[in-house]
């Protein structure tokens, strides 16, 4: 239970106190020599003890595919196949878009005009995985809209909102030029009567281009997934849904076309005509959205078969693990339980008639493997939930107050290089074990990707099984012993 403890009496404290007040009013005799008597309360002592509990802690590996990808700064598109633990993930995006300029502003009665060709302008990251390797993409019409107030998630099935076929085609490899520079991906027709109808509908369907609400339910939106004979372990990138007030949209389907006089041949060309289209997530385009769908392959990892999906809060894990990991790309997860073993250890601190405040519960978590190269590669910080798929944090990591008061919590969680292991505070969980009689608080907490860093390229296997893992070093105060 607890495998040492020495303390730090402080129980003189009061008595000083009371005696200095004591001798302070003794040489005066015009006020009352009792002043200052009951303030610290007889028999008050605070007494400051250490401890370690590492017994009744059981891991496993969990996966979710039910967190939000929408209402996200990117949408994912690629495929990669991790480099040291054989883990493949494939991402495609799903985006709407909403008409934003056009270079023919004026209808000349003389004239004909006709699409010739689209491109994806689009203000891409690197999301991670070998860009050297060059990708192929289809490119679908979606069929069914994304609801405006719905939330989507990186489970969801994006083929139930697609054509059958796709339309185009295009390729992509190398690092993107970054979001201030758009990579151009040009479509290449791959369903000649699809891509007709789709283009022939944005050239002549003007009338809904100053409605984004009637524009957007038309035209539903599309999607980029990687093809069948594109390579599985090349890269993931993201696109840029922001909007920049100096720049406007990041990213844009482009159509271009051209007018020639009316009843001559169409490669009389008179003028070069552009239609760009916005792909955003901004307010101003209310009705528009963006999801990545997010499917993992672990067939080829060793831990595969260990993974417990899904599982409700109150459903029990199976396959306990000796070894953890963490996936950056909305992946696997390692999930700690605390049994009542561990809770009986806990409550056992506190004295009869006494109370205990847990000033610090530092864990630590080593790699599993102990070299730069997979410290370069893991997670520079992770975060501990008691949901992943709500992102709910334990109190110790409350991300949100973090990141909008600009500080840094004392909950840590960084990785220690020099040790080789990631160091976490979480004595307010602690606490709220502590006191939770009616186990309402979660007796399960998730070690997954920084709730700001949840989707990147990061994988990490950690040691559980060994003698300094899933140890609490507990420093606490004792009250009223």
């Amino acid at each position: 239970m607890t495998l040492f403890s020495k303390g730090f009496n402080l129980k003189g404290v009061g008595a000083l106190v009371a005696s200095a007040l004591v001798l302070l009013v003794s040489s005066c005799t015009e006020v009352n020599n009792s002043l200052g008597m009951d303030i610290v309360p007889p028999g008050q002592q605070f007494d400051v003890e250490f401890a370690t509990i590492k017994n009744g802690i059981q891991s496993y590996l969990t996966l979710t595919d039910s967190i939000a990808t929408s209402g996200l700064d990117y949408a994912y598109f690629g495929s990669m196949t991790d480099k040291h633990y054989g883990a493949r993930t494939k991402a495609s995006a799903m985006m709407q878009f909403a008409y934003a300029l056009r270079t023919d502003t004026i209808a000349y009665a003389d004239r004909d005009a006709k699409p010739d060709s689209l491109a994806l302008l689009l203000g891409m990251k690197t999301a991670g995985g070998d860009t050297l390797k060059r990708q192929s993409f289809d490119v679908y019409r979606m069929r069914k809209a994304l609801v405006k107030d719905s939330v989507y998630y990186n489970g969801i099935d994006y083929k139930e909102y697609i054509d059958s076929r796709p339309m185009f085609t295009c390729e992509f490899g190398g690092k993107p030029n970054g979001s201030t520079v758009f990579d151009t991906l040009s479509l290449k027709v791959a369903d000649a009567a699809l891509a007709e109808e789709f283009m022939m509908d944005l050239w002549n369907d003007t009338t809904l281009y100053s409605n984004d609400s009637l524009f957007v339910q038309k035209y539903c939106g599309l999607c980029l997934t990687p093809s069948g004979t594109s390579p599985e372990d090349a890269a993931i990138y993201g696109l840029n849904l922001q909007w920049s007030t100096e720049e406007g949209p990041m990213s844009y389907l482009v159509l271009y076309g051209h007018d020639y006089p009316k009843g001559d041949d169409p490669s009389l060309v008179e003028d070069e005509i552009m239609r760009a289209f916005a792909i955003c997530n901004d307010g101003q385009y209310a009705d528009m959205k963006a999801v990545s769908a997010i499917e993992h392959d672990y067939s080829a990892t060793l831990f595969g078969g260990s993974i417990n999906m899904n599982v409700a809060e109150q459903e029990p894990l199976a396959n306990p693990v000796e070894v953890g990991y963490i996936d950056g790309l909305l992946g696997v997860t390692t999930t700690l339980e605390f049994e009542d073993d561990f809770v009986a250890s806990l409550r056992a601190l506190r004295p009869e008639g006494g109370e205990i405040f847990i000033n610090k519960a530092t864990l630590r978590i080593p790699l599993a493997e102990q070299d730069y190269t997979f410290f370069d590669y893991a997670p520079a910080r992770i975060g501990t939930y008691t949901s992943y798929a709500k992102l709910t944090a334990v109190a110790d990591y409350n991300y949100y107050y973090e990141a909008n008061y600009d500080m840094e919590l004392v909950y840590g969680g960084y990785l220690n290089r020099t040790f080789g292991c990631y160091e976490l505070d979480l004595s307010l969980y602690l606490q709220q074990l502590l006191l939770d009689e009616s186990k309402e608080v979660s007796r399960r907490i998730t070690f997954g990707m920084p709730a700001y860093d949840y989707m990147d390229v990061a994988m990490v296997k950690l040691a559980l099984g060994t003698e300094e893992a899933l140890q609490f070093d507990i420093t606490y105060t004792i009250i009223g012993k």
